[in-house]
């Protein structure tokens, strides 16, 4: 028998998977007991299979997007984050297509939904592209001298070969 028309028996339900028989979808998250076992390879006990903020049902029904893989598109920022947060295409690794993943674009602050705003840019016009001062110098894109020493990073890092976040590098 197959109380809840999951496609599970009542038995398996039971016995083998844990699950609910009288409950076509045990954890809520939209996708039957059996089309998760059958169809998707998620867990029925578990809404959100890979922990990415998205329920397996808005994955697969919604979205489109992978419920076993936290980060579909691979670029550095999960399904949940992409869809809630940054407004971005969890299958796209690049949703504005200016050649920079969206992961790269969060990561130093530029808009990764506008193709104009790109980490190649030197926004605050130090001589360091902004994907250089986040990723590689940790200093500010958005201010010249992040420090506030009079210098800005740009000269700090390629001239004086000073620390463009300590005002006073030698300590004198």
């Amino acid at each position: 028998a197959d109380t809840d028309g999951d496609g599970l028996s009542d038995g398996d339900e039971i016995k083998k998977h844990k699950t609910d028989p009288n409950e076509a979808d045990t954890d809520g998250d939209g996708l039957s007991d059996g089309d998760e076992i059958n169809k998707h390879n998620t867990d029925p006990l578990a809404d959100d299979a890979d922990a990415d903020g998205l329920s397996d049902g808005d994955e697969i029904n919604t979205h489109k997007t992978d419920p076993n893989e936290a980060d579909t598109d691979g670029d550095g920022l999960s399904d949940g984050d992409e869809v809630k947060k940054h407004k971005t295409d969890p299958l796209q690794s690049d949703s504005d297509n200016d050649g920079f993943s969206d992961g790269v674009e969060v990561d130093a602050g530029t808009d990764s939904t506008s193709s104009t705003s790109n980490p190649g840019v030197d926004t605050d016009a130090d001589g360091l592209t902004d994907i250089k001062e986040t990723v590689e110098h940790k200093t500010n894109p958005n201010e010249a001298d992040t420090d506030g020493d009079g210098l800005n990073d740009g000269a700090e890092i390629n001239k004086h070969k000073t620390d463009p976040n300590e005002a006073d590098t030698d300590g004198d």
